[in-house]
């Protein structure tokens, strides 16, 4: 009879187990018996409770049992978790730790799903250990694996926590754990996020976490890397190399976090990133910084890029936007409007598409007159006028009710306040007269 009377109706049901698929019962009859006994008896025991009872009963069945199903380590785990919570003795509570970090060893061991697993592994070691220094190469070595498989494996509550380690850790222990390991580990974590935007996870739920691990970042200060260090010990290996696809990471995202993207290396180490591996961020990066330097025929090619890599509407408007800006620069007009109101399509109401057609209306004045009527020819401002009214920009607006015609110039011209004027040119609108 068994020693656990209490719980013989759990085993009755417990034995159409048996023939489940995923439990390995145990062919003996009699190891069999025992092994229902214990699974159901730990089971009440975690209902009730009663976590030390719970680890012993269940340490049976990983010494006797160890593939019966995958259930006993996960459960396991929450045993040994309720048992931490508890006050132990200091030699006590270490072995329940390694036991704990064990139970997703066997879980591997026994049924797969490696990545899954350590991600679950991982998160556990850092909570147990990110105030123990001791720990912290263990805990790296966790990550460091974890990172190295399937991106979109690494769920995103472990993005943060492991830039928090390398933060921790380079702070105890800088002679261990170098500034390079420290960008190392952001740069792996950004090229994940924007792996895990790309395969389109959510994108302002990861964009918080990167906020997140930057933080981190620029709380070690500014001397945590420098432009010397980039110029002097990166960049001549990559001139040696320009298509090491990790010497370009190491430049690329050290050059942001030193401030040094005024450099030349910056874009160079970005553009071969970027053809190797184009992601959003990468695009936008680059077509700033080149709209910035005034190169814009290289700004053009990386915004019509980063329109391709846009998965929301937010982004194609970034996108457009900067196309808009671009070939407004270079005096193409007419088509900075068009994909001004395309990104309007994207984010209806947007004031910097607004705006900047009404610098386009505003800028053209000179261009755009006939000299004939003054009042045809200040008309344009009026166009001007009512985009930057939609983008509520009193400044500008005021700025072009001055340059309206005058009451006297629409009398001198028989025309009246309030009728429909067309606006000639490459402007092409119809707005209703006003004086200033």
């Amino acid at each position: 009879m068994s020693k656990y009377p209490g719980i013989l109706l759990l085993i009755l049901f417990c034995n159409i187990a048996i023939a489940q698929p995923g439990w390995n019962w145990p062919e003996e009859p009699e190891k069999r018996d025992m092994a229902l006994e214990k699974q159901a008896y730990y089971k009440v025991l975690m209902q009730t409770d009663k976590p030390l009872e719970a680890f012993n009963t269940i340490s049976w069945l990983w010494k006797n049992t160890p593939d019966l199903n995958e259930s006993i380590y996960q459960d396991g785990s929450k045993i040994i978790d309720d048992l931490l919570e508890q006050k132990l003795a200091a030699d006590r509570k270490l072995r329940l730790e390694d036991s704990l970090l064990w139970t997703y060893d066997m879980r591997i061991k026994y049924f797969g799903h490696k990545a899954k697993v350590l991600d679950r592994k991982a998160y556990t070691a850092f909570k147990l250990y990110y105030k123990n220094p001791d720990k912290f190469s263990l805990v790296r070595e966790l990550y460091q694996e974890l990172f190295s498989l399937e991106p979109t494996q690494v769920s995103d509550f472990n993005l943060t926590p492991y830039m928090t380690l390398a933060t921790y850790y380079y702070k105890s222990k800088p002679d261990e754990f170098k500034p390079t390991d420290v960008l190392d580990v952001h740069a792996r974590i950004t090229e994940v996020i924007d792996l895990k935007i790309a395969a389109g996870e959510n994108y302002e739920k990861l964009q918080k976490e990167q906020d997140k691990v930057d933080a981190f970042l620029n709380s070690l200060g500014d001397g945590l890397i420098s432009c010397d260090f980039i110029a002097t010990q990166l960049v001549p290996k990559f001139e040696l190399d320009s298509t090491n696809l990790n010497l370009a990471k190491k430049i690329f995202s050290y050059s942001l976090t030193a401030k040094c993207t005024d450099q030349p290396y910056f874009l160079s180490a970005g553009e071969t990133l970027f053809f190797k591996e184009p992601t959003y961020s990468l695009a936008k990066a680059l077509a700033d910084k080149h709209y910035f330097l005034k190169n814009y025929n290289q700004a053009k090619f990386f915004y019509e890029e980063l329109l391709k890599l846009s998965i929301d509407k937010d982004q194609k408007f970034e996108a457009l936007m900067g196309q808009a800006s671009t070939e407004a620069k270079t005096g193409n007009k007419v088509k900075a409007r068009a994909l001004a109101r395309e990104a309007l399509s994207n984010k209806p109401g947007a004031s910097e598409a607004y705006n900047l057609i009404g610098n386009l209306y505003f800028l053209s004045y000179d261009e755009c007159r006939q000299g004939e009527s003054r009042v045809d020819d200040r008309s344009i401002f009026i166009a001007a006028y009512e985009m930057y009214k939609k983008a509520g920009n009193s400044q500008q607006m005021a700025a072009a009710k001055e340059q309206f015609p005058s009451i006297e110039e629409i009398f001198t011209e028989n025309k009246e306040e309030g009728q429909k004027v067309t606006v000639g040119c490459w402007v092409n609108e119809t707005v209703t007269l006003q004086r200033r």
